[in-house]
């Protein structure tokens, strides 16, 4: 999410003159604390989704990226600078995988386990590409859709794009979803919105919302202007009914807009 994106809840906004110039006050859920919710004990996947800024290319959020352990990233806005920073020496043992899509729609992902499949699906709303991915892990494959979805933008504005591109990022998942047989074992990404229609229809497919199972449910991108620092909850990991929710943390690292969203998930019986 740039400067110019909104979340859908808490929302307060200024028309100043003819063009658009967004100011947002968010109520409701917490700035990020940086403390750990939940136990890493006992659990048999860590993922971590992180919108890295493809404007902010920095060797310290590599490192901070990595220090967190998980056992697969995915990283939206990633670019030929990022690829380069991310390089095989840097992130081994983890497989990388990158898909530049300038100026920021690109993607990649760091496995800890092989890849298995990498179905890349353009946007139906000519936004940014989402992955459909496979991973093979000890306790057999993981499939996982991976997505930076359409901004709450119309032709540069964003009263307009407030109310009218819910629909686009519904569509967006839907054609997305095409990709599996059925729902996904996860959903992770910038989905440029904290509540919308996107978000409803993943929970109606029994995905869980992994910040939900360990309220209070914390914001994952700020950005500061003058007058007061703007925050959200665009980024998300949705956890299918195959694992259940162990720990999360949003961690304050990194040079990126947004904050890391790390999970860590144990297998059901």
């Amino acid at each position: 999410m740039k400067r110019r994106r909104l979340a859908r809840r808490g929302v307060v906004v200024a028309l100043l003159g003819v063009g658009t110039i967004g100011i947002w006050a968010f109520a409701g859920e917490p700035p990020a604390s940086g403390l750990r919710r939940g136990s890493d004990d006992g659990v048999d996947l860590t993922v971590l989704s992180y919108n890295v800024c493809f404007e902010r290319p920095d060797a310290s959020t590599v490192e901070a990226t990595l220090a967190q352990g998980a056992d697969i990233v995915f990283l939206q806005e990633t670019n030929q600078a990022w690829e380069e920073l991310f390089d095989a020496e840097t992130v081994a043992p983890l497989e990388r995988r990158f898909h530049h899509h300038d100026p920021d729609g690109g993607l990649a992902v760091l496995s800890r386990y092989p890849i298995e499949r990498a179905e890349l699906r353009e946007s139906p709303e000519k936004a940014f590409p989402a992955w459909c991915l496979r991973f093979q892990t000890p306790e057999g494959s993981l499939d996982v859709l991976s997505v930076h979805l359409h901004p709450p933008i119309v032709d540069d504005r964003l009263l307009w794009g407030y109310f009218l591109t819910g629909e686009r990022r519904a569509r967006e998942i839907v054609a997305h979803l095409e990709c599996f047989d059925g729902p996904p074992d996860l959903a992770v990404g910038d989905f440029n919105e904290e509540e919308g229609e996107a978000v409803d229809h993943l929970a109606s497919l029994g995905l869980l919302q992994a910040q939900l199972a360990f309220p209070p449910v914390e914001r994952t991108w700020r950005w500061p202007t003058e007058l007061w620092e703007l925050s959200g909850r665009p980024d998300h990991v949705f956890v299918g009914p195959r694992f259940s929710v162990a720990s999360v943390h949003v961690p304050q690292v990194g040079a990126s807009d947004h904050y890391p969203l790390r999970v860590g998930l144990r297998r059901r019986p």
